[in-house]
């Protein structure tokens, strides 16, 4: 559990007291509990990766719950050579269609390295119990979405969020509001540029399917153009592109 703590302090995520805070009882219960990624794993997103170096945050729902997958990189897969499927495999192909990139190695290491924060919903992974996982976890990204866009705005550099799926797009800090309560979040932060959709997993046709009352686009629309849009973004705020390949 230190050892957790102490990769948020080092890379200048939260202060001890602030990570004090943030480690409920909930969370220490996911923690302890958690079957998938390893324990060591659970904050790997985190670990060499500090704010002012993230410059894509992508968002997605729970850990893989396959031993060989899950390292705590959101839609990574651990073992590289284990051929993409479902979400992934929806995800190298939009890849393909907006930026002509094949890829087909699985860990998606190489991204982060490029300042690509791949975080989900939850954290951890507990047969059985997912839900309370979902829960738990949400108060910790919305701290860590909040942090971001206080660093960026402070700094004046360009962050892309996408945010994959029902539970990504209804966290607090960036909730997708409709009709008058609709927010302008690139009016209120300038350097930062939201991609929402569905969730790229083939699960109940969830990537062909629009959210938020048909207002969200469906992962598959081809109108929706994240990693295109993305370093379109990146490139006019001078930023360094993300090179979308995995090895």
């Amino acid at each position: 559990m230190e050892a957790l703590k102490e990769i948020l302090i080092k890379n200048d995520w939260f202060t001890r007291q602030e990570v004090e805070e943030l480690f409920t009882s909930e969370i220490q219960k996911c923690i302890n509990e958690c079957a998938r990624p390893s324990q060591g794993d659970i904050f790997n997103a985190f670990d060499g990766l500090r704010p002012q170096d993230v410059k894509v945050l992508i968002i997605g729902q729970d850990p893989y719950p396959d031993e060989a997958k899950a390292h705590g990189l959101a839609f990574s897969y651990n073992n590289g050579e284990i051929p993409a499927e479902d979400s992934l495999l929806n995800i190298f192909r939009k890849i393909k269609e907006d930026v002509g990139i094949d890829n087909s190695y699985t860990n998606l290491s190489a991204w982060k390295k490029q300042g690509v924060l791949l975080l989900n919903t939850a954290l951890t992974f507990a047969p059985n119990n997912q839900d309370f996982h979902i829960k738990a976890w949400r108060n910790f990204i919305n701290q860590v979405i909040f942090k971001l866009l206080e660093v960026k705005t402070k700094n004046k550099q360009p962050l892309v969020v996408m945010l994959w799926g029902d539970k990504a797009n209804k966290l607090e800090v960036l909730a997708y509001k409709k009709g008058k309560h609709r927010v302008d979040y690139q009016e209120k932060y300038p350097f930062v540029k939201i991609l929402r959709s569905s969730h790229p997993s083939n699960n109940y046709q969830a990537c062909t399917k629009s959210i938020c009352d048909g207002e969200v686009p469906a992962f598959k629309d081809t109108d929706f153009r994240p990693f295109k849009e993305c370093n379109e973004f990146l490139e006019a705020n001078n930023a360094d592109i993300i090179n979308w390949q995995t090895v």
